[in-house]
């Protein structure tokens, strides 16, 4: 049986890693979040560059494309990344063991 020490113990242990793992996968999100920004700014200037010259439709074509761009980023910024060492440790079971193959 376990005493309450060891249960608050276990429990605070558990809190630290989850915590710790957090920080990790928060600043991982940011690093990707920091390149789509400036991959966006740089592709963003490059289309407003070339609708100044362009044609009502091509600038109406334009426009939807920067919706779509948009959207591809902001789902992108709901979307979890997953790491490697996230996808192995996902295959395999709590202590490590592969799951069996049916």
């Amino acid at each position: 049986m376990f005493t309450s020490e060891q249960v608050k113990q276990a429990f605070g242990t558990a809190q630290a890693k989850a915590t710790a793992k957090a920080k990790e996968f928060e600043a991982e999100a940011r690093k990707v979040l920091e390149a789509l920004g400036d991959r966006a700014q740089a592709e963003l200037k490059v289309l407003i560059s070339a609708a100044k010259s362009d044609t009502r439709d091509r600038i109406a074509e334009l426009g939807a494309e920067l919706e779509k761009l948009g959207r591809k980023v902001q789902e992108l910024a709901r979307t979890p990344v997953s790491t490697a060492k996230d996808a192995s440790a996902a295959e395999s079971g709590p202590n490590g063991a592969q799951p069996p193959v049916n």
